[in-house]
């Protein structure tokens, strides 16, 4: 079986491929394509070059490499105040450099995730959920009296939140709620809140 050389364009081209889709920094490269990462070191006499070669801006595709791992637990905390998702497979699909720093530094996602002080259980989303599964989590919540809301099930059970909407709601919570038969209007305040239940 012949060895694949690479030349000059034809590692600029792999580079560009993977640009925004996947990490470009030398840990990265050097484990995931270590025959590309040596080609590009050969051939542009390091990785910085080969970036710049590629009209890359080699300060931003390093970024990951100098993260410490209290600025890793501080990124995680940032996002998830901000609501955003922080289960793995959202994480390696849209924050490659985060999630790469969270396994060097931690040797794995979900210890850099409880680190944070983040119940790991709590977003992690269960794609085996069947909807009657995602039904009945939801009314048991419902049945403890468990707020609901959207703003509350983003904090603490976004996993779910993120399944209810997917496969029960359309898109939306309100909807995947009313699913369940649960008809509470979640944007009033607690006191003034009239329950309503049915069994679909």
């Amino acid at each position: 079986m012949f060895k694949k050389v690479w030349h000059p364009q034809m590692v600029i081209n792999h580079i560009l491929a993977r640009n925004g889709k996947e990490a470009l920094n030398s840990y990265y490269y050097a484990t995931n394509y270590p025959d590309v990462y040596a080609a590009a070191e050969r051939e542009f006499g390091s990785w910085k070059d080969a970036i710049e070669a590629c009209g890359l801006d080699y300060n931003l595709i390093r970024k990951y490499k100098s993260w410490t791992r209290q600025a890793v637990i501080e990124e995680i905390k940032k996002a998830y105040e901000n609501g955003e998702p922080i289960n793995s497979q959202h994480v390696q699909e849209n924050n490659k450099a985060l999630y790469m720093a969270a396994v060097k530094r931690f040797r794995g996602w979900g210890q850099a995730v409880k680190l944070a002080g983040i119940d790991y259980n709590s977003i992690r989303i269960r794609r085996s959920m069947s909807k009657n599964e995602i039904k009945r989590e939801i009314l048991d919540l419902f049945r403890q009296r468990v707020d609901l809301s959207y703003t509350n099930m983003r904090a603490n059970y976004q996993y779910l939140l993120a399944a209810g909407m997917k496969k029960l709601g359309n898109g939306s919570w309100a909807n995947a709620r009313r699913h369940c038969g649960i008809l509470t209007n979640y944007r009033i305040t607690p006191e003034k809140r009239s329950s309503a239940v049915s069994y679909v």
